[in-house]
């Protein structure tokens, strides 16, 4: 939590200002050159047991943007998070609607969730992958690839490690290996609050992702510019990341899903993922 300016005025003349620990970014999980139109993005579901959290978060509906601007900026407004979300663990889901999963992934390390604001962290993650939904159609060959990453812990200040987490997507890459010389990932506009149908007790945040593909510069071969959304949510135990790639796309350039679809496959992950301890 930020000090209160009342507080730092009581601050002693001789006490040393505190400063922040420098944000050490997570190591890359979204961008790295592409190979092949098939190239393993890491992916990632959020979970729930069958309990209710308490508080609900205010709005039902459909990706309702409360609040925007650049990632890891301002915290998240549009509902409280309950605080019976505290003393839960994250799974692996085997599935999520039409997704199955195809691998665990790239995991988070435990260091990577303590600088985002998770203490006592563990972390998971999973790959899942949807197939054509119409085969004889090449603009969706290869189906559609979710990946996830969970971290579970203890978290003080979900909105602020949303916006952590959020700022870090851009220095990501696509295998969670960093990006490769001459490729770029940066976010369209800000991310924006949203609250999907039937998710509660939890912050969530998507925004939409613009991946540059090498231009042919000797450094890396060159892939296509494509679009694509990432969602997360945070509470006071779980953080989780949801990105959803179209597989053709990788190659031909696309806007990718829209962020409608990305929230609410989030919002049943967190749904399905999380388990009370």
């Amino acid at each position: 939590m930020l000090r209160q300016p009342d507080a730092l005025s009581r601050r002693s003349a001789d006490e040393p200002s505190r400063k922040e620990p420098f944000f050490m970014p997570l190591r890359a999980r979204f961008a790295a050159a592409f190979i092949s139109p098939l190239l393993v993005m890491t992916a990632a579901c959020g979970g729930s047991d069958d309990e209710k959290d308490g508080a609900k978060a205010p709005e039902t509906g459909s990706t309702a943007g409360v609040t925007t601007g650049a990632p890891g900026g301002s915290s998240v407004s549009g509902g409280a998070v309950a605080a019976g979300t505290k003393g839960y663990k994250l799974v692996v889901p085997e599935s999520i609607d039409a997704y199955t999963k195809s691998s665990t992934g790239t995991t988070p390390g435990a260091t990577e969730a303590e600088d985002l604001g998770v203490k006592n962290a563990q972390t998971v993650s999973g790959v899942y992958n949807a197939p054509d939904p119409d085969p004889d159609n090449r603009a969706t060959l290869g189906g559609a690839r979710l990946t996830f990453y969970g971290f579970h812990g203890e978290i003080a200040d979900p909105a602020k490690t949303l916006d952590r987490y959020l700022a870090t997507v851009g220095d990501k890459g696509m295998k969670g290996k960093g990006k490769a010389p001459g490729t770029d990932i940066r976010p369209v506009e800000g991310a924006k609050t949203v609250k999907p149908a039937g998710f509660e007790g939890a912050l969530m945040k998507c925004q939409v992702m613009q991946y540059t593909g090498a231009k042919g510069d000797g450094t890396a071969k060159p892939g296509a510019d494509f679009r694509f959304p990432v969602c997360a949510w945070a509470d006071y135990a779980t953080l989780g990341g949801v990105d959803v790639a179209v597989l053709t796309e990788m190659t031909t350039g696309g806007e990718g899903v829209s962020q409608d679809e990305a929230a609410t496959l989030t919002a049943k992950l967190y749904d399905l993922a999380r388990q009370k301890t």
